[in-house]
């Protein structure tokens, strides 16, 4: 058994060269094994992507040893360059993470890349920015597999400095140290494979090929424990095209079999199960006053390991209500107790009022369709332990999985850094597009037009708005009785609740129109024709004029009536589909009218799993990436939420639609 250690990146690191910037490389200690990665020169957020192997003897000691990992800036320019370790100058400290043996994922396909805030190594450190890693073991398949290409290949050459490439730089290597005269014949090409996971072929058949390379070094046996795996970035490691469909074997509850234990066995049968610890923090009675005054701002501080989650403060108020839960994620969990700190905001140092901590092997587990864990009141304690005279805080702690029905408004450790004001827009949201029905509106003719100069003829043209979507008809000269005959089309939402506007207008100039009269109708006043061979009845509406509504009487005469009218024929096309997507990627075809649609023939399952290999969006922060899934089919849209700082996120939330016609599509996109 070996493990893993996969030195990823680092970012905005501190300056250690005097001119602002720094080489720095990374030293991994685990079980007595050092090793190093290559040293980065002039780069304060380096991007490393090496794999260091360590020996284990005794797998079953993992999750109790601790993996030390430093960051230290190389001195000696030469041997930044060289990538080889700087013998005879010391190496400045940048900073250290200790990861524990628990965050050692068993295989792979469940090692997560996971960013840890450097440590300081003394009191007088100077240390920022912070390192991602991903740590799994490799099962003994790996090293059976790499000693039959060992047993076949031809002695290995020793290892030369990196320069470039490490596989052109092996293939120098071999050229120029072999004397043998095979190595003046042209190389074979070799095929670079990627390790194999825990279940691994058998019966010598490799594993499926990452990359080919046209002058690769003669296969090697497995590298010693000193030695270094180079791995190059996945967006250089894939040629072929930038998006395809990739088949893998999650182990999915409807892969294993249904079992019928829970409801992430049925419900949940298409994404990975995944555990969090849910803390919710309902209110506080009876709490002691910290100020001088008499007042108390209260807040609670939720804290598991390095991550912390904050309610909102309440001000003046001794019994706050806060309904907030808390999601932390078992894969993440850095601490044997979860502690609850009550506070009270204040401008220069927020009081401690009280607090409460929980062992999280006593936590029970619960999952739906099991009732919601009722929350209880505690005492609260001081700093030592000892329960407080006064305040109470009610709250419930308990293990569960992505099916809780907290989970969808709940505060994620994935999310940590995100304020409560920015919270909502990290969850997960089911929503649906309004409904869009075509609007005909047909304008036939006009009575009775005052025109506001009477010496010519009215240049007559009506109008009508929807929105923002406008559209006039032609205009008709010299009447005050004008007919257009003409038929505009608008596409009016539910709830229907927008006005049409039509104003009838006599064109002055040719980009000056003055206002004749004035209508206001809504959108639900339109007849709602389902049969398109019934014809539907006009009306005669009364117009206004665009000035004010009411006219009043000047020297005790009233102004002469307004009489214009206007002659419409307003429906709504229920019976129809308002094409709002392409037609090559159309997920609904349905009619308006739900009395049309016919039934559905099924419900379409969707399991949102994960992603890897994402384009890093925050080039300032670490090259990462706040990533979240979107799909959408027919009406409804659902959102992930989001993960924040990763490359390679792991949602496993599921989606159903219902679906009328299999020759539709369902998109999917990340954001």
């Amino acid at each position: 058994m070996k493990v893993a250690v996969e030195v990823v990146d680092a970012a905005d690191l501190m300056p250690k060269d005097g001119q602002g910037s720094a080489n720095p490389f990374v030293e991994v200690e685990f079980e007595g094994q050092r090793q190093r990665t290559q040293t980065k020169a002039k780069d304060l957020s380096p991007a490393w992507n090496e794999t260091l192997l360590f020996n284990v003897a005794d797998p079953a000691l993992i999750p109790h040893r601790t993996i030390d990992v430093c960051v230290y800036h190389e001195r000696s320019r030469s041997a930044s360059l060289l990538g080889g370790g700087g013998g005879r100058h010391h190496p400045n400290f940048l900073g250290r993470v200790r990861v524990s043996g628990v965050s050692v994922a068993l295989s792979t396909a469940e090692a997560q890349v996971q960013r840890f805030p450097l440590e300081k190594r003394g009191i007088f450190s100077h240390i920022r920015g912070d390192i991602a890693l991903r740590a799994y073991a490799l099962p003994d398949a790996f090293s059976s597999s790499a000693a039959n290409a060992a047993a076949a290949a031809p002695a290995p050459v020793e290892p030369a400095p990196f320069v470039g490439d490490p596989a052109l730089v092996d293939a120098k290597k071999v050229k120029k140290k072999t004397k043998s005269p095979s190595a003046v014949a042209p190389e074979e090409p070799r095929v670079l494979y990627s390790i194999p996971a825990s279940g691994a072929t058998g019966g010598g058949v490799p594993p499926a090929p990452v990359m080919s390379v046209a002058s690769v070094a003669h296969a090697r046996p497995e590298p010693p424990p000193g030695a270094v795996v180079h791995v190059r970035p996945p967006a250089m490691a894939r040629p072929g095209p930038e998006f395809g469909l990739v088949e893998t074997a999650p182990p999915l509850a409807s892969r294993l079999g249904y079992r019928g234990r829970d409801k992430i066995s049925s419900t949940y049968d298409l994404v990975e199960q995944m555990r969090y610890l849910y803390v919710n923090v309902v209110k506080a009675r009876d709490l002691p006053t910290m100020d001088v005054t008499g007042a108390l701002d209260p807040y609670v501080e939720v804290k598991l390991g390095n991550y912390k989650g904050t309610t909102k403060h309440l001000e003046k108020n001794p019994n706050p209500v806060w309904r907030q839960v808390f999601a932390f994620s078992r894969d993440r969990i850095q601490s044997s107790q979860l502690e609850v700190v009550v506070k009270d905001k204040d401008l220069v140092k927020d009081d401690f009022v009280g607090r409460l901590v929980f062992d999280l092997v006593d936590v029970p587990l619960r999952v739906p369709p099991d009732s919601p864990l009722a929350p209880q009141w505690y005492r609260l304690e001081d700093k030592k332990g000892d329960k407080l005279t006064r305040g109470e805080l009610m709250l419930a702690v308990w293990m569960g999985t992505q099916a809780d029905e907290a989970f969808p408004d709940a505060w994620h450790s994935d999310a940590h850094s995100v304020g409560l004001d920015a919270l909502a827009n990290t969850r997960s949201k089911v929503y649906f597009s309004p409904k869009l029905v075509y609007l005909r509106v047909q304008a036939i003719e006009a009575q009775d037009l005052v025109p506001s100069d009477k010496s010519r003829p009215p240049n007559v043209v009506l109008k009508v708005q929807l929105g923002h979507q406008l559209r006039r008809t032609r205009s008709v000269a010299g009447s005050v009785n004008p007919s257009w005959g003409e038929e505009l089309m608008f596409v009016a939402s539910e709830p229907f609740d927008e006005p049409l506007v039509f104003t009838v207008e006599d064109r002055v100039a040719a980009n000056k129109d003055e206002p004749l009269a004035r209508l206001l109708l809504p959108v639900s006043a339109a007849y709602r024709r389902t049969d398109h061979n019934k014809a539907v009845e006009s009306r005669w509406y009364n117009l206004a004029k665009p000035t004010a509504p009411k006219e009043e009487a000047v020297d005790g005469e009233k102004k002469e009536k307004f009489s214009s009218k206007i002659h419409l024929r307003l429906y709504l096309e229920m019976g129809y589909h308002v094409l709002d997507e392409s037609t090559h990627y159309s997920s609904d075809l349905q009619p308006a009218s739900k009395q049309l649609r016919k039934p559905s023939i099924g419900i379409l399952e969707l399991g949102i799993l994960s992603a890897r290999n994402l384009i890093p969006m925050k080039a300032k922060d670490g090259r990462t990436t706040d990533a979240y899934c979107v799909a959408k089919y027919g009406p409804k849209w659902v959102r992930t939420r989001t993960l924040l700082d990763t490359l390679t996120p792991q949602w496993n939330e599921q989606y159903t639609w219902e679906v009328f016609d299999p020759c539709t599509v369902i998109t999917v996109a990340v954001f």
